[in-house]
C-alpha cells in the first residue's frame, strides 16, 4: 500500500465502504474504498483492542478485508461484535 500522511485521524462518512486491514504486531495499516472504488483514506493504526476500537467503531456494517494472521482471529471478533450493536 501506498503510504500517505494526512496529518491525525479522518473519518470517512457514509455506508458501504471497504477496508483492507493489513495487521501487524504493533501497528497495522488500513486502505479505506469509498462507493466508487477509489481510495478515500490511508492510515495506520495501533493493533489493540483500543485503538481499534476508536477507529473503526463509528463504521459499524462496513465491508472490512483482513489479512489471515496471529492477530486476525481476534480483530475479527471485535469487528463483527460491532456490527450486532
Amino acid at each position: 500500500m501506498k503510504k500517505t500522511n494526512t496529518g491525525g485521524s479522518k473519518r470517512v462518512p457514509g455506508p458501504s465502504l471497504t477496508i483492507g486491514l493489513d495487521l501487524g504486531d504493533r501497528s497495522s495499516r488500513y486502505c479505506v474504498l469509498d462507493q466508487a472504488g477509489k481510495i478515500a483514506l490511508e492510515q495506520e493504526v495501533e493493533t489493540r483492542r483500543e485503538a481499534l476500537q476508536k477507529r473503526f467503531g463509528a463504521l459499524a456494517g462496513s465491508r472490512i478485508a483482513l489479512e489471515a494472521g496471529t492477530h486476525s482471529g481476534w480483530v475479527a471478533r471485535l469487528l463483527q461484535g460491532w456490527d450486532t450493536k
